[in-house]
């Protein structure tokens, strides 16, 4: 589905603003993730994605991929 997407983007090249809980699918699809935060939702952190298009699945191994997720999941309050 996600590269469906992906597709329908690049064949109509309109802005797309995509919400989702999921934070590699953000970073898989986006070119600029927007963290919120709980109630009230205000924005936290915004992250541009430096990954060229057209993005394949294989980039989710990227050491890129690895840093923007854990910038990410950080500024969510997620820790191990």
């Amino acid at each position: 589905l996600q590269d469906w997407l992906l597709e329908v983007w690049r064949r109509f090249g309109q802005t797309v603003i995509f919400i989702t809980h999921d934070v590699e699918e953000a970073i898989y699809l986006g070119d600029r993730v927007a963290v919120m935060s709980p109630r009230p939702g205000r924005i936290v952190k915004t992250v541009d994605v430096p990954l060229l298009r057209p993005r394949r699945q294989a980039m989710i191994t990227e050491p890129v991929f690895s840093s923007l997720l854990a910038e990410l999941l950080e500024a969510l309050g997620v820790t191990d």
